[in-house]
């Protein structure tokens, strides 16, 4: 199961709080899931590799000037396990918590969401249907477009590459969708992301985030088009696929505080 929410939330007064505020989410949704099982928060924040669980910064915080109690700011979660996701849905879908604390601030929580209907970056899906549905015999297209909203890089070759190459964001969506789901893609297609899938379209940004220390990550933000080499049909499923993965597991570094926040979206 893999779940993607968002929460409205409000200060409760005037805030001046840091622009990121990525690790604030990741460790206000941690404490919110120990409260209902204490061991999957510590196995989240402790295990290694890929984790379950992405965070976003604050969505709709104003580059300067204060958070005002009036405005309607968001911040989004999402779940790749099925333990996550149902401890996410518990947590914040049927009990939402009246207010979450960010950076030492309280936040009033108006409304919890999780229905593409009503916004886009959230939903609710299987692994397996994802599969059928784009693996199954039929037409598939051969580009697809995604969407970078938050500044998204990836680290490959002891160095951070803020760039989205297809071998990047591929090789990033083929790892975390082997490491958690059952129905497992061919190893192959890593390879494929790299030989045979270009980008045709982009309109790109750098954007800064800050990092351990005094430290900037620079990241992407923006929309590439990806176009496939090869007009083989399960290649063209697994690159829709994983595009369509992207919603709920980010892609590249620091997914869990507020970087590689993407969807897949219509090409245009």
């Amino acid at each position: 199961m893999l779940i993607a929410l968002k929460l409205e939330i409000a200060p409760a007064a005037p805030a001046a709080l840091p622009p990121y505020l990525g690790r604030a989410v990741y460790a206000a949704a941690l404490a919110r899931l120990h409260t209902l099982d204490p061991a999957l928060a510590a196995s989240i924040h402790e295990g290694d590799g890929p984790k379950p669980l992405t965070c976003s910064s604050l969505l709709g915080a104003p580059r300067q000037g204060p958070l005002l109690p009036e405005r309607r700011y968001a911040v989004r979660l999402t779940g790749l396990t099925p333990a996550v996701s149902q401890a996410l849905a518990a947590a914040f879908l049927a009990e939402p918590p009246a207010q979450i604390e960010l950076d030492g601030c309280p936040f009033r929580v108006l409304a919890a969401v999780c229905d593409p209907a009503v916004d886009a970056w959230t939903g609710r899906a299987e692994y397996a249907t994802l599969a059928a549905r784009h693996l199954a015999q039929g037409e598939a297209p051969r580009t697809t477009t995604l969407e970078f909203a938050s500044p998204t890089t990836f680290k490959t070759a002891g160095m951070q590459m803020p760039v989205p190459l297809p071998s990047l964001v591929f090789g990033s969506l083929v790892e975390r969708w082997n490491v958690f789901s059952p129905v497992a893609l061919s190893p192959e297609a890593r390879r494929f992301g790299a030989e045979m899938i270009a980008i045709s379209r982009y309109q790109l940004r750098s954007a800064g985030v800050p990092h351990k220390g005094e430290g900037i990550r620079i990241g992407g933000v923006g929309h590439v088009t990806y176009r496939a080499l090869s007009g083989d049909r399960y290649w063209l499923g697994v690159m829709q696929l994983l595009a369509a993965f992207a919603l709920y597991s980010g892609v590249g570094s620091q997914t869990t505080s507020g970087m590689g926040q993407a969807r897949q979206v219509a090409d245009g």
